[in-house]
C-alpha cells in the first residue's frame, strides 16, 4: 500500500531514546545452543539515525587540563590539532561538528596582562554554556572576571550530580540558579555573558561546516548566540581572542556567521566600512545549495502555517498546532506543531534538541523563507500537512474543512477514572499483605482493575511485582490510597473545579500555568514583556473574591493544596503504619513517597514522568544534615499531592480529554535508594515478539553506572547510557551490546552478561504473568501473544536499605522498582472495533479497519473485515501491507464493497497528500 512508504517511520518517531543517541557498534555473546551473529547497526531499529547529536568519533583522546587550583573543569585553554578540536565536539547532520566556548575577560584588551584563560568546552561532559559556571562555582571554584565567589562545601563529579543535588534543595538555590521547566539555569551567567556592562564573558561555539563542493575544504565558523547583540568591536575580538588557542588551519579560515537581524546590522557596518574582519563574514544561505534539506526530527504534522521574521510574526506568536517557518534558527522552541528553518540547524542547538524532545516534525530547508507561494500561504494562515523523513521535506496545503475532519479524529473520546467511594477505605495498605490475599484465587485482571482507581498505577504495578515469584522488589512497600488526597482537597475541590473551569482559561496556556503554579518561575516559560503584561492584567483583572482570584490569590492550585495542614488524625494513622513497617530501619534511611496517581496506566494513557516523587523522613527533626530537616512526613505528602497539578500534568490530561477531578494522587511508599549504594540504574523494554514462538522476546535495555539518572535525565546531559539488547528466539538467548556508557572505558561494562541474563529472566517471569493474567480475562479469539512492558529497575550494594543496628543487612541484588505496560491500548477505536473477533494485540495497532461485504453469483453474500497494522506501533505485528482477515475472504470472482470502521490520524493525513487531496507546495 502506497501511505505506507509515506508514514513508515515517521508516526511517532520523533519521541528521541537513549538507543538513538548511542554509538553504533555492536558485538554479541551468546547463551545458548545457536550462535548469533551481530546485527549490523543500520539495521537495528533506533539504534542510530543520521541526524542524531552525538560524540564526533577521532583518533585521539578527549584533550584534559587541571589548572593552578589542581581542578579539572572539563574545558582546555587550547587545542593543537583538528583532530583534538573534534574530540572536544558534537557532530549533527551532514558532516557538522560544534564545540562551546567561554572567554572571561572579554571586554579587556587581548593583549592585556595576566589575562584570562580561553575555555574551550568538552561536549562529552557539557551542553550548555552556564553549566560550566555553576559546575565551577558549585565545586568552590572561582571564576575569572565574575567577581561572584564560589559555593563551598559541595563537591560534584557531574553535571548530572549536580541536577540531583539541586532537585533535592529546599528554600531555593544558591547562585541564582533556578529551574526552566527541568533544565537548570542560571540567569547571572547570561546577563555577564550577553548583557553586563562591562561584558565578563564572550560566549559561543566553534562550527565545523563543511563544503557543499565535494572535495573543498571545511568551513570553521563563530557562530554567536542569536540573542548576542554585538559590535563590530566585539565581533573582531572573538577573532583575537580565539585565533591563538585554535589549530592554525583553524584559525587562519575562521568565519562569523550571522545570525540574527541586529547581528546583520552589525555585518553591514563592517562590511561598509571596511573594518578588521569584514571579509570574514558569512551566512548560512551562503554555505548551503538552495533547496537543500536537512530533517533533524521525523514526522508528520498538521497545523496552520505561519511565517516568523521580517515582515512576519515574532516567535512569541506561535501556538500550539502552528507550522513555524522561520529564516533564521531560533534560540527558543514555542509550541508548535512543526519547526522548518531556512538556515541549516547546528548540533548543539537548542531547537534541535527541544524538537525531537517533543516529537515533532523539524526540518531546514535552505532558501525556503524566500518561497513565494509559502510566504503567500503562511500570510493568510492557511492550513497544511508537513512531512518530514530521511532527507525529505513536503508541505502540502489543505482546506480548513479537511483540518477541521482530521482534528475531529485527533481528540480523544472524553474520559474519567471510575469513582470510588472512599468510605471505610483504608488509609494504607500493605501491598505484599494485599497481593497474599488476592492471589489466594489467583491474581486476575479483574482484582488490578478494581485495585487501581483506589491505589493509583504504581502501586497497581507493584501487584503484579509481587505476584511473580523469584523477584526482589523494594522491600516492605505501602500503598497510600487515595483517600487522604480526595479527603484533603474536599474543602476547595469547588473552589479549584470553578476556578479550572474557567472560560479564561480555555485558548491560554499563560492563564493555566497561572492558575495551577502561580507566578513562580512563569517567566522562565514564557519570557516576553508581553507574557509580563499579560500575567500583570491576568491577576489584577480577577482579585480575590472569586473562584479563579482566590485561587490566584493562594499561589495557584499546588500551592493552595500545599498550604492546608494534613489533617491531624490523618496523618497520625499514616505515620503510625509507616513507623510500625519501617521501625527496623536506621533513622538516616529517607522513604520515598513516589507518586501513584489513579490517572496512570488508564486505557490509552500512562502519565509516565508527569508527576513528582519526594522523600520524607519519620524523624527529620533528628538529622544530622539541617537541609534534611524539612522533609517530614507532611511536607512529602503535600507536596507528591499537589504533583497531580503541575502545569505539564493538566497539559497532558488536556490533551487527552481526561476529567481532571475524577483522578486522585495515591502514593508508593518504600525506602529511598541511597545513591553510594546504587550499583547501576536503568529502564528495561520488554516485548514478546510476534509471529515466532509464544516465548520468543525482546528486552532493550538502557542502563547507566551508579546512581546517574537514565529514567528522568536533563534533557541537555550528554552522558549517555549503555544500551544492550537480548533476544530470545527458539529457547537461545543472545546478547548484543550495542553501546557503551560513556561515563566508562571503551572496554568497561554497567553490567556483565550474567546480571544482564538475571533482568531478561526476571523481566521475562513478569511479562510470562502479566500476558497470562491479560488473556485468562479475554475470550479465546482475543488473546494476545505481545505484550510490551516497561521496566525501571536498580542493582543494589549490600545494605539497603539501611537498617538500624543490629538488624541482618540485606544482600547486593537486583531490584525490579516498576512496571507499567507500552501497548497501545484501546482507547482511541469505537467500540464496534474493540469488540472484533481479533487478537486484542492486533486491534490496538490497527491503522484502517474495514469491513467489506461481497457478492458471488448463485451464493449467498459474504462479509468479512479486513485489519492493516501501524509498523510503527512496536511491535510490527505484520499487517501492515497484508491484512489480518476476521471472518472467510470472498473468492477473487466477487464483487465487493468497503466501508471504514476506523482509519488512524497520520494515516488519513498522509493519505490526503498520497490521494492528492492536498496541495503539494515544497517537496
Amino acid at each position: 500500500m502506497l501511505w505506507i512508504a509515506i508514514v513508515l517511520g515517521l508516526i511517532g518517531v520523533g519521541c528521541t531514546s537513549d538507543s538513538e543517541l548511542a554509538p553504533t557498534s555492536t558485538t554479541s555473546t551468546t547463551i545458548g545452543s545457536t550462535t548469533s551473529v551481530g546485527t549490523p547497526p543500520s539495521s537495528i531499529p533506533g539504534s542510530t539515525l543520521p541526524d542524531t547529536t552525538t560524540s564526533t568519533p577521532t583518533t585521539v583522546p578527549t584533550p584534559t587540563y587541571v589548572d593552578e587550583n589542581g581542578f579539572d573543569d572539563h574545558t582546555v585553554p587550547t587545542v593543537a590539532t583538528v583532530d583534538e578540536l573534534m574530540a572536544l565536539s558534537r557532530s549533527g547532520v551532514g558532516g557538522q561538528a560544534a564545540m562551546k566556548f567561554t572567554i572571561p575577560e572579554f571586554d579587556r584588551p587581548a593583549d592585556a596582562a595576566d589575562l584570562a584563560r580561553v575555555h574551550l568546552m568538552d561536549g562529552n561532559f557539557y551542553g550548555l554554556h552556564d553549566e560550566w559556571y555553576y559546575f565551577r562555582l558549585l565545586n568552590g571554584q572561582p571564576i575569572p572576571g565574575s567577581g561572584v565567589g564560589a559555593y563551598a562545601g559541595e563537591q560534584f563529579a557531574t553535571v548530572a550530580e549536580i541536577y540531583e543535588w539541586a532537585h533535592a534543595q529546599r528554600g531555593g538555590l544558591p547562585l541564582g540558579l533556578e529551574f526552566f521547566g527541568d533544565r537548570l539555569y542560571s540567569s547571572d551567567f547570561y546577563d555577564l555573558a550577553l548583557h553586563g556592562e562591562p561584558r565578563a564573558f564572550g560566549v559561543g561555539s566553534i562550527v565545523r561546516f563543511p563544503d557543499a563542493v565535494a572535495g573543498a575544504d571545511d568551513h570553521w565558523l563563530i557562530e554567536l548566540e542569536y540573542t548576542d547583540e554585538v559590535t563590530p568591536e566585539a565581533v573582531a575580538r572573538f577573532f583575537t581572542r580565539l585565533d591563538p588557542v585554535l589549530p592554525a588551519e583553524v584559525s587562519s579560515r575562521l568565519e562569523w556567521v550571522v545570525r540574527s537581524p541586529q547581528q546583520e546590522a552589525v555585518a553591514a557596518q563592517m562590511v561598509a566600512n571596511a573594518l578588521p574582519f569584514h571579509d570574514r563574514i558569512v551566512h548560512y544561505r551562503d554555505l548551503v545549495p538552495a533547496g537543500q534539506v536537512a530533517v533533524y526530527s521525523d514526522g508528520i504534522a498538521a497545523g496552520r502555517l505561519l511565517y516568523v521574521g521580517e515582515g512576519g510574526a515574532q516567535l512569541t506568536d506561535a501556538m500550539a498546532g502552528d507550522i513555524v517557518i522561520t529564516e533564521r534558527v531560533p534560540d527558543w522552541l514555542p509550541a508548535a506543531a512543526a519547526l522548518i528553518t531556512s538556515e541549516p540547524q547546528t548540533p548543539l542547538a537548542h531547537v534541535n534538541l527541544l524538537a525531537r524532545n517533543r516529537g515533532i516534525p523539524n526540518a531546514s530547508q535552505a532558501g525556503i523563507h524566500d518561497d513565494a507561494g509559502l510566504r503567500q500561504a503562511a500570510r493568510v494562515r492557511a492550513h497544511a500537512i508537513v512531512i518530514a523523513s530521511g532527507s525529505t521535506l513536503q508541505i502540502a496545503l489543505i482546506s480548513r474543512e479537511q483540518y477541521a475532519a482530521w482534528q475531529a479524529t485527533q481528540k480523544p473520546s472524553p474520559t474519567a477514572v471510575p469513582r470510588v467511594d472512599i468510605t471505610g477505605l483504608p488509609l494504607v495498605v500493605n501491598l505484599t499483605d494485599l497481593v497474599a490475599t488476592l492471589s489466594a484465587d489467583g491474581l486476575t485482571e479483574e482484582d488490578v482493575a478494581e485495585w487501581r482507581p483506589t491505589i493509583g498505577g504504581k502501586s497497581a504495578g507493584f501487584l503484579t511485582l509481587l505476584s511473580t515469584p523469584g523477584l526482589t522488589p523494594p522491600p516492605d512497600p505501602l500503598a497510600i490510597t487515595i483517600r487522604p488526597y480526595v479527603e484533603h482537597i474536599a474543602p476547595i475541590r469547588g473552589l479549584i473545579a470553578a476556578a479550572i473551569s474557567n472560560p479564561a482559561l480555555t485558548d491560554s496556556p499563560r492563564a493555566r500555568w497561572l492558575v495551577l503554579e502561580g507566578g513562580e518561575n512563569y517567566g522562565d516559560l514564557f519570557p516576553t514583556d508581553a507574557d509580563t503584561v499579560f500575567a500583570f492584567d491576568f491577576v489584577a483583572g480577577h482579585p480575590a473574591g472569586s473562584p479563579l482570584g482566590d485561587v490566584l490569590a493562594a499561589g495557584g492550585v499546588r500551592a493552595l493544596i500545599e498550604s492546608r495542614q494534613v489533617a491531624p488524625d490523618t496523618l497520625a494513622a499514616i505515620t503510625a503504619v509507616l513507623a510500625d513497617t519501617y521501625g527496623n530501619y536506621d533513622s538516616a534511611a529517607g522513604l520515598r513517597f513516589r507518586s501513584s496517581s489513579s490517572v496512570e496506566d488508564i486505557e490509552g494513557f500512562n502519565g509516565a514522568g508527569l508527576y513528582t516523587s519526594y522523600t520524607g523522613y519519620l524523624d527529620a527533626d533528628q538529622l544530622d544534615d539541617p537541609d534534611d530537616r524539612d522533609n517530614t512526613i507532611e511536607r512529602a505528602l503535600l507536596r507528591a499531592w499537589s504533583s497531580y497539578w503541575t502545569f505539564e500534568a493538566f497539559e497532558e490530561r488536556r490533551q487527552s480529554a481526561i476529567d481532571h477531578l475524577s483522578g486522585a494522587m495515591g502514593l508508593t511508599v518504600h525506602a529511598r535508594f541511597d545513591d553510594d549504594l546504587e550499583q547501576n540504574n536503568g529502564v528495561a523494554t520488554f516485548t514478546f515478539e510476534p509471529g515466532g514462538g509464544p516465548d520468543d522476546a525482546i528486552v532493550e535495555i538502557n542502563v547507566q553506572k551508579g546512581a546517574v539518572d537514565v529514567t528522568n535525565p536533563d534533557p541537555q546531559e550528554i552522558e549517555l547510557p549503555e544500551v544492550v539488547r537480548v533476544t530470545r528466539r527458539g529457547g537461545d538467548v543472545s546478547i548484543e551490546r550495542v553501546a557503551g556508557s560513556t561515563l566508562l572505558g571503551d572496554d568497561e561494562q554497567v553490567m556483565n552478561d550474567a546480571a544482564i541474563v538475571e533482568l531478561f529472566e526476571q523481566t521475562a517471569a513478569v511479562a510470562g504473568v502479566w500476558r497470562s493474567r491479560l488473556n485468562a480475562s479475554l475470550p479465546a479469539e482475543q488473546r494476545v501473544q505481545t505484550v510490551v512492558l516497561d521496566f525501571e529497575f536498580k542493582t543494589v550494594k549490600a545494605g539497603w536499605p539501611m537498617l538500624a543496628d543490629g538488624e541482618q543487612p540485606y544482600p547486593s541484588r537486583l531490584v525490579l522498582r516498576q512496571v507499567r505496560s507500552l501497548d497501545p491500548g484501546l482507547r482511541a477505536l469505537p467500540a464496534d472495533v474493540r469488540a472484533l473477533p481479533a487478537p486484542r494485540d492486533i486491534v490496538m495497532r490497527a491503522s484502517l479497519v474495514e469491513s467489506v461485504r461481497c457478492t458471488v453469483p448463485g451464493s449467498a453474500a459474504v462479509s468479512y473485515v479486513e485489519i492493516f497494522t501501524d509498523p510503527v506501533l512496536a511491535p510490527d505485528i505484520g499487517h501492515s501491507e497484508q491484512p489480518f482477515v476476521v471472518g472467510v475472504v470472498a473468492p477473487s470472482t466477487a464483487t465487493c464493497t468497503r466501508r471504514t470502521l476506523y482509519a488512524s490520524p497520520n494515516r488519513a493525513l498522509a493519505a490526503l497528500v498520497v490521494d492528492g487531496g492536498a496541495f503539494v507546495i515544497i517537496g
